[in-house]
């Protein structure tokens, strides 16, 4: 699957009462720039590889998820190198998107960040961040939650 997406600091945190939402914890097996990450959510479980599309685009990537059962993931979670805890709140935005916000957890609560997928370039061209989005981090590596896995919020804080 093609994921086309955007990412942005919060400048303010919305209404969150009535949104959907979902706690994930994701461990990362390898280090490096396309690390495999094993996710637990909501009862499910996942391992996923994410390529690049194009180096010189951190917004697109190429994700194959493979998914897997409870017993799986306790096996391979030993193996994980780092990993990190969220919450992930889903928000309608206009035009049929869908903003999801990630509150972060553990070494780096007091992070949180947005994100918006695109079905096509139009609507991405097209997109007029709300308010409440800070500035775009789409292209900053540091953003990537294989990076931020295993740090604080207090390394991640030169980059706000």
């Amino acid at each position: 699957m093609l994921e086309n997406e955007l990412s942005f600091l919060v400048r303010e945190l919305p209404d969150l009462s009535k949104a959907a939402r979902k706690d994930v914890e994701q461990h990362y097996l390898s280090s490096g720039p396309a690390p495999l990450r094993l996710r637990r959510s909501n009862g499910g479980f996942e391992l996923t590889k994410k390529l690049d599309v194009d180096p010189a685009d951190l917004s697109r990537k190429e994700e194959i998820t493979i998914p897997l059962d409870e017993e799986e993931f306790r096996k391979l979670r030993p193996l994980s190198v780092r990993g990190l805890a969220k919450t992930r709140y889903y928000l309608p935005l206009p035009g049929g998107l869908t903003a999801e916000l990630d509150v972060f957890r553990g070494r780096l609560e007091g992070l949180v960040m947005v994100e918006v997928e695109f079905p096509n370039e139009a609507s991405r061209r097209s997109f007029v961040p709300p308010p409440w989005f800070g500035r775009d981090v789409s292209q900053e590596a540091w953003s990537a939650n294989s990076w931020l896995a295993g740090r604080s919020l207090d390394e991640v804080r030169k980059f706000l």
